[in-house]
C-alpha cells in the first residue's frame, strides 16, 4: 500500500478523487463525532477537525467504532490505496488490514487531506 506522498501528481489526484466520498461519509457522521468527543477527550472543547485528527491518532480507541459504522467507507479507502477491490479487502487477513490502517493513519499528507475535507465541510 502506497502513501500519498509516494504517488506522482496524476496518481495522487486520482486517489484523492476516489476516496473523497468515503472520507465525506465519515466526517459528516454526527454520531461518530459525539462518540469521539465522549470517549477520547471529554471536557475539552475541540472543533470537528481536531476531534477527527485526535481520533485518527488514537486508532486503537476508534477502530471498533469506525469499523462498525463505516466499514464500507474504510474498505473503499483501503481498496483505492492498496490497488485491490473492496471484496479483497474484506476477505484479507486482519493483520494485513490492520497494517494498512496503521499505514494510512501515519500518512501525514493523507491526514492533512482528511483535515481539509473536515474544514471544508464545516465552512461549506
Amino acid at each position: 500500500m502506497k502513501k500519498l506522498s509516494e504517488l506522482n501528481t496524476d496518481e495522487a489526484l486520482d486517489v484523492l478523487c476516489e476516496i473523497t466520498p468515503y472520507i465525506n461519509n465519515i466526517v459528516i457522521d454526527e454520531d461518530l463525532i459525539a462518540e469521539l468527543k465522549r470517549k477520547l477527550d471529554p471536557g475539552q472543547e475541540k472543533n470537528r477537525a481536531e476531534i477527527l485528527r485526535f481520533g485518527a491518532e488514537k486508532l486503537n480507541s476508534i477502530a471498533p467504532l469506525l469499523l462498525k459504522t463505516h466499514r464500507g467507507d474504510i474498505y473503499g479507502i483501503l481498496s483505492v490505496l492498496a490497488g485491490k477491490n473492496r471484496e479483497d479487502i474484506s476477505r484479507q487477513n486482519i493483520i494485513e488490514t490492520s497494517i494498512q490502517l496503521r499505514t494510512l493513519l501515519k500518512d501525514r499528507e493523507m491526514l492533512d487531506f482528511f483535515k481539509s475535507c473536515v474544514e471544508q465541510e464545516q465552512t461549506g
